[in-house]
């Protein structure tokens, strides 16, 4: 108490030891105060990944919120009960199981790379941006019936693909029971549904869509990742078994070396965490309009405030051992020399 000046007046000094004391035992309890967070080039690795996490899982948490609002609207009349499967044929039912699929992609991928170093986690990755090309292609038009026929569109693929599972057991495995008992069971439940929602059509007096080709709706609707690359990337790093799998994510550039670091990586991860982030904040202002969430546009508005900075840098480590290696490798104006001669 040496430290407190002494007025004479003893209710005062009473007073003021009382609350010296008090502000002592304050800072013992709130302890110092929270250190500023450093800018993103001087953060490590290890706190860029974790800042990036962070956003991402506090988006995850706020956007489960107006999901469930959504299901609790929207849930049990996305299908049309004039169609016999529990399949949605509206758009407003396409885009609310778009977007709660690739909530589940999105949720995966950022737990994956916040646990581990793992290729794994980029095929969840792939599946977000498919999603998104495909919301991007059902509300491209603003005219409901051409947005209806492409919704039948989406539901023709799901029927397509009984009709291709039957031929392809039956191609493989003949002989198989299991082939002989269920191919007339998806040939006629295929032909059913397949048969009604072309009925359902011409009722709306819509036309189904025709069947856009997958790449070419990645390369016009991805331009800024990398269109069709980027998702061949994406599947063969995160999806297919195969030797150039480990290399896409493990492999050191410039280096015939694959560094299995399970537990590291964390610039490898935060790159990777951001893209997924993106990604989904890309499909969520897509369905926005059509699911109503009130909260939506702030809640993206302060993500990418908080995103962007964090995304670039971890961008720029990303790229930046890659971008050596490139411009190290021999070309033809720039051959390999050892001892003076052209190998």
């Amino acid at each position: 108490m040496s430290d407190m000046p002494v007025t004479g007046n003893q209710p005062i000094d009473t007073i003021s030891r009382s609350l010296l004391r008090l502000g002592r035992q304050i800072k013992k309890i709130v302890g110092p105060p929270p250190r500023p967070t450093p800018a993103p080039a001087e953060m490590t690795d290890v706190q860029l990944h974790h800042a990036i996490h962070d956003i991402g899982g506090t988006l995850l948490n706020r956007h489960g919120l107006m999901l469930q609002d959504s299901f609790a609207r929207y849930g049990t009349t996305t299908a049309d009960p004039r169609f016999p499967a529990a399949m949605p044929t509206t758009v407003r039912g396409h885009i609310l199981e778009m977007v709660i699929q690739a909530n589940d992609s999105y949720g995966l991928a950022l737990l994956g790379l916040r646990q581990h170093a793992t290729a794994s986690a980029l095929g969840p990755i792939r599946n977000v941006a498919e999603t998104h090309v495909y919301a991007k292609w059902l509300l491209e038009s603003s005219d409901e019936k051409v947005r209806l026929g492409r919704a039948y569109r989406l539901t023709m693929n799901a029927i397509d693909q009984f009709e291709q599972l039957k031929r392809t057991i039956e191609t493989v495995a003949p002989q198989s029971d299991l082939t002989r008992q269920m191919a007339p069971v998806l040939g006629k439940a295929a032909e059913h549904m397949k048969r009604r929602l072309i009925e359902l059509a011409r009722e709306d007096g819509v036309a189904v869509a025709a069947k856009p080709k997958r790449s070419e709706l990645l390369e016009k609707h991805l331009p800024d990742s990398g269109g069709y690359m980027f998702y061949s990337l994406l599947s063969n790093a995160g999806v297919h078994p195969g030797a150039g799998r480990a290399q896409a994510f493990y492999g050191r550039p410039g280096a015939a070396i694959i560094d299995f670091d399970f537990k590291g990586l964390h610039h490898v991860r935060a790159h990777w965490m951001a893209v997924d982030i993106r990604l989904y904040l890309d499909l969520c202002d897509l369905a926005m309009p059509v699911l109503s969430w009130g909260e939506w546009e702030t809640l993206a508005a302060q993500t990418r405030t908080q995103l962007e900075p964090l995304a670039r840098e971890a961008e720029k480590r990303y790229l930046r051992p890659v971008e050596d290696a490139v411009a190290n490798l021999p070309t033809w104006d720039n051959p390999p020399v050892a001892n003076g001669e052209l190998q």
